[in-house]
């Protein structure tokens, strides 16, 4: 007889990490679609912001998450299509919405 196995719970047997990274991947989302209608919406938002050099509030997608910036677009890159806000560039595919603060 092999005599008395004693089992291990199943948190035992994974180290922290690996359980904060399997929580983690449920958490992650899909990339939204955006209508046309929001993508006009946000076009002109961004073109108010930069002629009254408002402060903005930007939510952006980004490897399953979404994001959230604000402070005042430093710069639009038509040619590589980003914007760049607190020195972090966001590019437009990755936009989801924008306020005006």
């Amino acid at each position: 007889m092999r005599g008395m196995i004693k089992w291990k719970p199943f948190n035992s047997l994974l180290n922290k990490n690996d359980i904060q990274e399997i929580i983690k991947k449920k958490t992650l989302i899909q990339k939204p679609i955006i209508m046309e209608d929001k993508i006009i919406e946000i076009n002109n938002t961004l073109i108010e912001s930069i002629n009254n050099n408002s402060k903005v509030e930007i939510t952006y997608f980004n490897k399953g998450l979404l994001n959230k910036q604000i402070g005042i677009i430093e710069k639009i890159n038509k040619i590589e299509k980003y914007i760049l806000i607190n020195k972090k560039r966001i590019y437009f595919k990755n936009l989801i919405n924008i306020n005006l603060l």
